[in-house]
């Protein structure tokens, strides 16, 4: 039986994708005029560099700070952006750029309509995101949400543990003193969120926002779907 719901975090609760881009584009029009070719090329290249520093962050290879770091240098040399070598100013330019991100962070419309209606039907519910504990608590509490949910867990939560690891989805569990067959994990990722919560004992939810994909692992679209999707598998605290 179903006893909790642990969510992702970016990209499943809050529009991490399309608020860092905004993000990235105010901060970088404090510096310059960007016109509108530019502004689809910037986002396509951080996006990339996010990608390749943030795995580095996931093998163990920087700190979550220096991702950081490294992608704002690789970003402003690529693109022909102004920064120092200095440490501090590189660090003055990434703060500069979470400022309006922070701005830009939204929930999804279906959020609040599906944690509230889980939560009148007594389903714990739970966060776990492969990233930083602090900066996650912070955007979850910024958005109104983090006290919500009774655990987040991270990556620096288990030493650096990341998904797809079963490990860190059996330490999310742990936190809710649950077994991995009683709890759903839903996520926008098939492979690292929905398929590996499978591997893990969990059940696995893939939340395809797109609607395009297909996959051997219960589908929805929007977050109001899992809640039809669970009923009949969940049951009330206590019972």
């Amino acid at each position: 039986m179903i006893r909790a719901v642990v969510f992702d975090i970016d990209d499943t609760l809050v529009d991490f994708s399309g608020a860092t881009g905004r993000g990235l584009l105010a901060h970088l029009a404090t510096t310059r005029a960007v016109s509108p070719t530019d502004a689809e090329r910037y986002v396509a290249l951080w996006r990339h560099l996010e990608q390749i520093h943030f795995t580095a962050y996931l093998r163990g290879e920087c700190t979550f700070t220096e991702q950081r770091r490294r992608r704002a240098r690789e970003f402003c040399a690529t693109a022909g952006f102004p920064l120092g070598p200095e440490e501090s100013e590189t660090d003055a330019w990434v703060a500069r750029y979470l400022e309006h991100c922070d701005q830009a962070f939204t929930l999804f419309p279906d959020v609040l309509p599906a944690l509230d209606t889980l939560r009148h039907a007594e389903v714990r519910l739970a966060a776990m995101s492969n990233s930083d504990r602090a900066y996650q608590h912070r955007k979850l509490t910024a958005l109104g949400i983090r006290d919500r949910l009774e655990a987040l867990v991270c990556c620096d939560d288990v030493d650096g543990v990341a998904k797809p690891d079963p490990r860190i989805f059996h330490a999310v569990c742990d936190r809710l003193g649950l077994a991995p067959a009683e709890t759903v994990y839903v996520g926008d990722r098939l492979d690292s969120d929905a398929r590996a919560a499978v591997a893990a004992g969990l059940t696995g939810v893939w939340l395809d926002r797109t609607g395009d994909g297909q996959a051997d692992v219960p589908t929805i679209t929007t977050l109001d779907q899992l809640v039809r999707l669970l009923p009949a598998r969940t049951v009330r605290k206590g019972s």
